[in-house]
């Protein structure tokens, strides 16, 4: 039974302040409402961040892609000025390499030279051993 705020049993009075059933229905309905409504706002407060993340990440991931376009053109210019200083020091090699050579075949001819030079001043010098011998 319902009692009222002196905690005395409730009488007819107070049970005809309750609100009746339809009474009731309709205040839930307009819970109902209410609750749509927020439930409505909430999704559109949602939908609005998650709109804003995804500019954000969209912005993020044009960053990244224009930074990784930066890095690799970078990358191909260290890989170019790779590329020509290897080729640079094989063909100064090629032409050391070549200049030794060189150098190693004038040795050997230049030591038949001198070889060919001293039999010759030998037997220049014998022949003018003799002539002057004979005299």
């Amino acid at each position: 039974m319902a009692e009222n705020t002196d905690n005395q049993p409730a009488t007819k009075g107070d049970l005809k302040e309750l609100a009746t059933k339809a009474e009731l229905a309709d205040g839930l309905t307009g819970l109902k409402t209410e609750l749509k409504q927020d439930i409505a706002a909430l999704d559109k407060k949602i939908d609005s961040v998650a709109q804003r993340l995804d500019k954000k990440i969209e912005r993020v991931y044009i960053s990244q892609v224009q930074a990784d376009s930066g890095l690799d053109q970078k990358l191909d210019k260290v890989m170019e000025k790779l590329d020509k200083f290897y080729s640079d020091l094989m063909s100064a090699f090629e032409k050391t390499i070549f200049k030794g050579e060189k150098y190693d075949q004038k040795a050997s001819t230049h030591a038949d030279m001198l070889i060919g030079h001293t039999d010759r001043l030998a037997n220049h010098e014998s022949r003018i051993t003799l002539l002057e011998t004979k005299k």
